[in-house]
């Protein structure tokens, strides 16, 4: 159900920016604002955007951090579109460490994965689909995790007592959504316990000399929606399907040069069984122009699930990434995608830059070109090329 935070956001940033100056206390407030170059699909879109987020978060530890409270929330009000406008618990976790043992309940975020395009087997989270284009933003998840650490390597347990739906943006939006609306609140699910039906998943690292190795199982609720089409209401009905994953992240790290592998194979309960695979390298040429570093990415992106279920079916993301390694911490990564069967291309520059100890700024150029019309998600924001300036204050 859509969130309104007309009155929570003022009244969370009053009172959690009162409490950034105590011990464990953090926060960040960003303003965004949204320039699109090109005329509107739609009547009720507009050629710019303003929003503003508020990310409160608090820390504390004991008996050497073998004990750890974690909470951090993230509330978005965005002036265009109030499907947009969402709060969210990040964490809200309590960690404990006995011997070899780590425990932690909670809401919380768990990151898997070594690429740098598309990450296939990062699973635990949903995404926080009206935050950011490229899919990196995740939801807070319910959880139970156990981990055990020796020198074997982690192994680490999941049980996942409630499912995290996808959010989706109104029309109102641009490029965080197509011209059809998606209807979230009639969602549809393969089982009958819908968002209250127990995952489960099972995870082994290590790090081998030169080789980081990731295995891992998931079986549970799709966080990857099929968006089926609605004639009768002219709506996208959003179908979280039953999963069975086995998954693989693999990482050689050299002297200057990483190569990086993800592998899935997935068991969908009302699909075939198909499988994906990111596999790629960065190489970096440290020490140029004074200190700077520049490091080559290339990846190649394979999905049997096609152009009907994946816009990154059979695509080559390139990039080149600028570090200048000065105190304002200035980096730069420009690149994109490029589909090897229609030459459609999504690319981007962003820019980050701290202005002080206590602002910083990103600035992202996205575009798209020669998009194919059955493109599942590009076709929609075709025209959506924009301008996004994030300026960020810490507390």
């Amino acid at each position: 159900m859509k969130k309104n935070n007309q009155m929570l956001f003022p009244i969370s940033l009053l009172a959690m920016s009162s409490l950034a100056s105590a011990s464990g206390f953090n926060a960040e407030l960003s303003m965004e604002s949204m320039y699109f170059f090109h005329n509107p699909a739609l009547t009720q879109q507009s050629n710019s955007a303003v929003s503003f987020t508020f990310q409160p978060e608090y820390k504390k530890s004991w008996n050497f951090d073998k004990k750890i409270l974690n909470t951090k929330l993230f509330i978005r009000e965005d002036a265009n579109d109030p499907d947009r406008s969402h709060t969210d618990i990040r964490e809200f976790s309590w960690t404990h460490s006995i011997n070899n043992f780590d425990y932690k309940v909670g809401v919380s975020k768990e990151f898997w994965g070594v690429v740098e395009s598309h990450r296939l087997v990062d699973i635990i989270n949903q995404i926080d689909n009206v935050e950011e284009v490229d899919n990196q933003s995740r939801l807070g998840q319910p959880m139970a995790k156990l981990s055990y650490n020796n020198m074997l390597g982690s192994f680490d347990g999941w049980v996942l007592p409630y499912f995290r739906e996808r959010n989706f943006a109104s029309t109102d939006s641009r490029v965080f959504s197509g011209p059809i609306e998606v209807n979230e609140d009639i969602a549809t699910f393969h089982s009958s316990d819908k968002e209250k039906h127990i995952d489960y998943a099972l995870r082994y690292s290590n790090a081998f000399d030169d080789i980081d190795l990731g295995v891992s199982y998931f079986q549970g609720t799709s966080r990857n929606p099929v968006l089926q089409y609605d004639v009768a209401s002219n709506q996208l009905i959003p179908f979280y399907d039953q999963l069975k994953q086995l998954s693989t992240d693999i990482q050689w790290t050299g002297d200057a040069l990483l190569l990086k592998l993800e592998a899935v194979i997935r068991d969908e309960a009302s699909y075939e069984q198909s499988s994906a695979f990111v596999a790629g390298y960065e190489y970096t040429f440290f020490d140029w122009f004074n200190g700077h570093d520049i490091g080559v990415i290339t990846e190649y992106l394979y999905d049997e699930l096609g152009k009907s279920r994946t816009s990154f079916d059979k695509d080559v993301f390139m990039g080149v990434r600028y570090t200048m390694n000065d105190i304002e911490a200035t980096e730069i990564l420009a690149g994109g995608f490029i589909d090897v069967s229609d030459g459609s291309q999504a690319l981007r520059l962003k820019v980050k830059r701290r202005i002080n100890n206590n602002w910083k700024y990103e600035l992202i150029a996205q575009s798209y070109n020669n998009i194919d019309n059955g493109d599942l998600y590009y076709a929609g924001i075709r025209n959506d090329d924009f301008l996004r300036f994030n300026l960020r204050y810490y507390f």
